[in-house]
C-alpha cells in the first residue's frame, strides 16, 4: 500500500469510530419499571426504581436504578414499559448521573 493508501484509510477510519461515539452519546431505550421502589443507598437514602433494560427484559433480574426519568409520573402498584431517550452528560458532578432520561412513551401500564 501507497502512503497516500494508508492516510485514506486512516481518515475514513477515524471519521468512522467519531460517527459512532457520537451516535453512544444520545440513544433511546425500553425500559421496564417495578410496581415498588426499593431503599437504596447513593449520597444519601433513596428510593430507587427497579428496572429492566434491554435483555433483561422479561428475565426475573431487575436492578436498582438511581437516576430519574424526566417526565415519568411513577404510580406505586404498576409494571411500567417505557421507551426513553438516554443522553450522555456533559461533565457530571461527581455525586451526580453522567445520563439523563427522558421519558419518550408509556407503551403499557400493568396493575399489579
Amino acid at each position: 500500500m501507497t502512503m497516500k493508501s494508508l492516510t485514506v484509510m486512516a481518515a475514513l477510519l477515524l471519521a468512522f469510530t467519531s460517527c459512532k461515539e457520537e451516535e453512544m452519546d444520545t440513544y433511546d431505550t425500553t425500559l421496564r419499571v417495578n410496581y415498588y421502589r426499593q431503599a437504596c443507598q447513593a449520597v444519601g437514602e433513596l428510593d430507587c426504581y427497579l428496572v429492566q433494560e434491554g435483555n433483561e427484559i422479561g428475565t426475573s433480574n431487575w436492578s436498582l436504578f438511581y437516576n430519574e426519568i424526566e417526565g415519568f409520573q411513577y404510580e406505586a402498584g404498576f409494571v411500567y414499559t417505557l421507551k426513553a431517550r438516554v443522553e450522555k452528560v456533559a461533565n457530571p458532578p461527581a455525586d451526580g448521573a453522567s445520563q439523563k432520561y427522558t421519558l419518550l412513551e408509556v407503551v403499557s401500564k400493568e396493575k399489579r
